[in-house]
């Protein structure tokens, strides 16, 4: 066993808010519906992504490989902790690159209505493997992420 002098791991808690127009089931529906996800789930349109497994339910995992042009480095295992329909989804992820393991997170969606509108809280607690790059790439990712959901539910 080798000893570390100084801790790669980085951590960090992001939280994202998003105000949609639609309800808290339409906005759920696009969390459960996985043709949805690999649509909106993309932060760039040149990034491919392909969900290999899908089980959205409280103990079910979903696995998706993902990358640019084509080139799938990325793997990531998600778990469904906890579900209340039009309330909150609780999930963990795991990523990996070319199979090594770069970090885990713990994501809580809320929905909240709104009157007609819905507020969705994100929170991302994470944990990375190799510093704080994986921090920056996380909380950049999700923005984008979080408008093509708007996109969605158009």
């Amino acid at each position: 066993m080798t000893t570390a002098t100084e801790s790669s791991l980085a951590r960090d808690t992001v939280v994202l808010k998003r105000t949609y127009r639609a309800t808290p089931d339409q906005v759920f529906r696009v969390w459960e519906d996985v043709e949805a996800r690999a649509r909106w789930s993309k932060p760039w349109p040149e990034m491919d992504l392909v969900y290999d497994r899908h089980n959205f339910r409280v103990g079910g995992t979903d696995t998706y490989r993902c990358g640019l042009d084509g080139h799938f480095n990325w793997a990531a295992e998600i778990q469904y902790l906890d579900i209340v329909r039009d309330k909150r989804l609780i999930y963990s992820e795991r990523m990996a690159e070319e199979g090594r393991p770069q970090s885990t997170a713990l994501i809580a969606v809320e929905f909240f209505p709104k009157g007609k509108e819905t507020l969705q809280v994100v929170t991302i607690d994470i944990l990375t493997l190799d510093g704080s790059s994986m921090l920056e790439g996380y909380a950049g990712s999700w923005e984008p992420i979080l408008d093509n959901i708007a996109g969605e539910l158009r």
